[in-house]
């Protein structure tokens, strides 16, 4: 009896997806200061701290005649970061970033809740320097994934402005990535396409690529403009050739929305 219950709330759940008064579509900019933490036994066996600065942009908004219950993001995110090892002996440059397009469904299965799952295409890509290194002194990582995508989102609405609570988070279901072998230069495998990507060509799902991405905001939503403050957080894993990668992110951002309609439902 009890299941009975939930499914039939479940179901009537879908229905509540147009419940809400207005949806904006707008474009989001933010920037970003924290700490990341990179490991690449490409480079080293050594792990690498510091300082990351950041820059995310994306549009969002829900599909035409969709009663807003469908809405789609397209995103871009990049990093830059100056990484010490722990005996401050060695340093590596970060410069890395995503990209990608995001679908998701929605429910409002309450006043000023909105709840999103859904599927993304992320393409990752990164550049890793160390001076030190003689041979192999460069590391490149490029990876496309099927992503896994929930959020959240509940609103207070005064008048013309209002408070919103927003999370998002993605996981990595399957894909590829490009992690050539130990101590094999980039050259060398120039020299050895097409046969060598067969080396360095590696499909990934659960058994060797994991992680999670995510958003906590405060979003001040007026007529025009939001504005918002927030916090990243990113760990990665990845493993491929006998090494493995790791990159661990925390930051806080600040940025602003422009908003640039409202659907009507």
């Amino acid at each position: 009896m009890k299941f009975k219950i939930l499914f039939i709330g479940l179901v009537a759940s879908v229905g509540l997806c147009a419940t809400e008064v207005t949806n904006r579509s707008y474009n989001r900019f933010a920037i970003s200061l924290g700490e990341m933490t990179v490991t690449d036994h490409y480079l080293s066996n050594q792990e690498y701290s510091g300082i990351t600065l950041g820059l995310d942009a994306n549009h969002t908004a829900y599909y035409k005649n969709s009663d807003s219950c469908a809405s789609w993001l397209v995103y871009d995110h990049w990093r830059y970061g100056q990484l010490i090892n722990s005996s401050y002996s060695a340093m590596i440059q970060y410069l890395g970033g995503n990209a990608g397009f995001a679908s998701h469904y929605n429910w409002h299965p309450a006043k000023g809740l909105r709840l999103m799952a859904g599927g993304a295409i992320d393409i990752y890509g990164a550049t890793k320097n160390q001076s030190r290194n003689v041979n192999n002194p460069f590391s490149a990582d490029i990876q496309i994934n099927l992503m896994a995508s929930i959020g959240a989102q509940y609103k207070l609405t005064w008048k013309r402005w209002a408070l919103s609570f927003d999370y998002m988070a993605t996981t990595p279901l399957i894909g590829g990535m490009f992690v050539p072998e130990m101590g094999q230069s980039y050259y060398e495998i120039y020299l050895n396409l097409p046969s060598a990507l067969n080396e360095v060509a590696h499909f990934t799902s659960f058994h060797n690529r994991q992680g999670i991405k995510g958003n906590l905001s405060v979003n001040f939503i007026l007529p025009t403009v939001t504005l918002f403050m927030g916090m990243n957080h990113n760990h990665q894993w990845w493993q491929a050739n006998n090494m493995s990668f790791y990159i661990k992110e925390l930051s806080v951002q600040i940025g602003i929305a422009l908003n640039l309609g409202i659907i009507k439902e």
